[in-house]
């Protein structure tokens, strides 16, 4: 448990990730589209470039520095043991410019993250932090993750991001969290999302509004998540610990898109 060597996966089976997905998750049925899905949150393509990449985050020690901080934040949160498996990125402009090259995908007994070479580790840090935040609030959250809302999922990104905040600094936290403006997420908020909070993660729209597609702008789903969480910070004191089973509602009604949502139903 913890951080899994994928160092040495990598060494055998660099040029086939499907092998790689069979030793992560040999439960799964159907790995090619198991595949499929990891990339689509930054899960590499074997190339001359990634392999580049893999032999840096070698040099740079990836390993090691996670571990280092996985010990630091199970310990401080008293966190559940998860599985943490690390791989290089997908290096397309969406990974490398609006995700810093860092990107992660987080089940509730396994977190993968998908990393680029850095020059400051506290880029990986917050990562981590942002990810293992997910796998703590599904551990402590009341509520089954197949009944997980829209709602739940903005918030979810909002209060991993506080964490974040918290112990990396702002200058870490995500680059969608200063996407917009104040008027374009409440405009966004107002036509699309008050109407729909309540889908569950298996609708199709619950992920194209989360990640932006069809029409929605790039990470506005996580962009209005931030924003909440952001203003419900400000009104009132919120522990990391307490982020872990704070309900979804609690931190909506404390902000003023809740507001907008009691108006429209008048």
């Amino acid at each position: 448990m913890g951080i899994i060597r994928t160092d040495t996966w990598l060494e055998e089976h660099f040029s086939n990730p499907m092998e790689l997905c069979k030793l992560a998750s040999p439960d799964v049925d159907n790995h090619a589209q198991y595949y499929q899905y990891l990339r689509r949150f930054g899960m590499y393509q074997p190339s001359r470039t990634t392999h580049d990449m893999f032999s840096k985050l070698k040099e740079l020690k990836a390993w090691e520095h996670m571990k280092k901080f996985y010990t630091k934040y199970k310990k401080i949160w008293r966190a559940p043991e998860v599985d943490v498996y690390i791989f290089p990125i997908e290096p397309t402009r969406q990974f490398m410019r609006d995700l810093k090259g860092r990107s992660g995908l987080t089940f509730p007994r396994k977190i993968f993250l998908f990393l680029s070479p850095v020059d400051d580790v506290k880029i990986w840090e917050s990562l981590l932090v942002h990810e293992f935040h997910h796998a703590v609030r599904m551990k402590r959250y009341k509520k089954d993750p197949e009944e997980y809302t829209l709602l739940d999922s903005l918030m979810f990104e909002g209060l991993a991001e506080h964490a974040v905040q918290k112990y990396c600094g702002k200058e870490y936290t995500a680059e969608w969290l200063g996407f917009y403006e104040q008027d374009h997420l409440q405009h966004f908020w107002n036509r699309v999302y008050k109407d729909h909070l309540q889908l569950k993660k298996k609708h199709q729209l619950h992920d194209d509004l989360l990640f932006g597609r069809r029409g929605i702008p790039n990470m506005m789903g996580y962009a209005l998540g931030g924003d909440i969480v952001k203003e419900y910070v400000r009104k009132q004191p919120l522990t990391v610990q307490e982020s872990f089973n704070i309900s979804s509602d609690r931190i909506l009604e404390n902000s003023h898109y809740n507001s907008d949502i009691e108006e429209a139903s008048e």
